[in-house]
């Protein structure tokens, strides 16, 4: 936030929190939260989780390509290396957040399938 002029602050960032926001945004929120506390409840293995997520992207280019084209820096500049400037965890944060609600669920359903293997 101390980055962000003051004015911007005022005239753009807080009146847009006013707004009422769309359901189908409100259930995507609310759909990573939950898988995320989902991981942590059931005391997953983050890093081999992460891990796991980035595996999933390396079978498929195509698939990446077009999960990465959800974000607006990565649609506007077409390049994908952006995301390596992340750390592991933004870079993990970013992709998870990236996924639609049914990737999200298709995913938490993968990791459950190996009984325990991704257990700490």
């Amino acid at each position: 936030m101390q980055k962000i002029p003051f004015d911007v602050i005022i005239n753009h960032i807080i009146p847009y929190t006013y707004n009422i926001q769309s359901s189908i945004l409100l259930e995507d929120i609310e759909n990573y939260y939950r898988i995320k506390e989902t991981f942590k409840n059931r005391r997953y293995n983050i890093n081999m989780i992460k891990h796991e997520i980035f595996a999933i992207f390396y079978d498929n280019k195509c698939k990446l390509s077009a999960i990465l084209q959800r974000h607006f820096q990565m649609k506007l500049k077409k390049d994908y290396n952006i995301i390596y400037n992340f750390s592991n965890n933004q870079r993990f944060n970013i992709l998870f957040g990236l996924f639609t609600k049914e990737e999200r669920t298709l995913f938490l359903e993968h990791i459950s399938q190996d009984n325990g293997m991704w257990f700490m």
